[in-house]
């Protein structure tokens, strides 16, 4: 049975195959090294998440690979959870604006003018602190308003330098959806004995009502 869920890279060889690729995005960066970044980028789709089904227990399903999941100890929705809480169960959301700031900066290293990356950079900031400040249920509340934030903190720096417009609608297009896809949906963490996953659900409650019926591993 496939449930209207998709996991994130945030345990095991996901998020190892995720760290390793956008390293090497780094590096590529670093060194000019056409080849360091399209292997990054074939690790990091690799470890993006397809879907989740049941099939003869809770399997996440990853563009290369697949993960069986057993002995479920513990199902959290973030939504419910407490301001600061967010941190310590969802550190892979972390992961991609950690690596895509620390991309920018090496940009700017190289000598690429700061004022046409600030916008991206400013704009990556703003809508990731709103996450991480926020319980994700207020982020729900008042979706059209965590949308617009992010966007009128970039908005001036680009009015005031032309330069980083062309750039500028791919980021926000990405960064939208990116925010929507979050807020439209329920986060959930699935934890057991060793590991702790993270899935993004259309419905977490019908994946609560799934798994309770699951029968465990032998």
């Amino acid at each position: 049975m496939k449930l209207d869920c998709f996991p994130f890279p945030s345990a095991g060889k996901p998020l190892a195959l995720r760290v390793v690729g956008w390293l090497l995005i780094v590096v590529s960066l670093l060194l000019k090294s056409g080849i360091a970044f399209l292997a990054g980028v074939v690790l990091v789709i690799a470890s993006t998440g397809r879907d989740v089904v049941i099939d003869g227990g809770l399997v996440l399903r990853y563009v290369l690979f697949k993960v069986r999941v057993s002995d479920v100890d513990e199902i959290l929705r973030l939504s419910e959870l407490e301001r600061g809480k967010l941190v310590k169960w969802a550190t892979p959301l972390i992961l991609e604006p950690f690596f895509l700031v620390l991309s920018l900066l090496i940009l700017l290293k190289r000598g690429a003018e700061a004022s046409i990356l600030l916008p991206a950079l400013l704009y990556c900031i703003a809508m990731y602190s709103e996450m991480l400040i926020f319980p994700l249920k207020v982020l729900k509340e008042r979706l059209g308003l965590s949308v617009l934030v992010p966007l009128l903190v970039s908005l001036p720096f680009v009015l005031v330098n032309r330069e980083a417009l062309p750039a500028m609608p791919f980021v926000w297009g990405t960064g939208t959806l990116s925010l929507m896809n979050m807020l439209l949906r329920d986060g959930v963490v699935i934890r057991t004995k060793g590991m702790s996953y993270l899935l993004l659900c259309g419905d977490s409650r019908r994946l609560m009502g799934v798994l309770a019926n699951v029968p465990k591993d032998n």
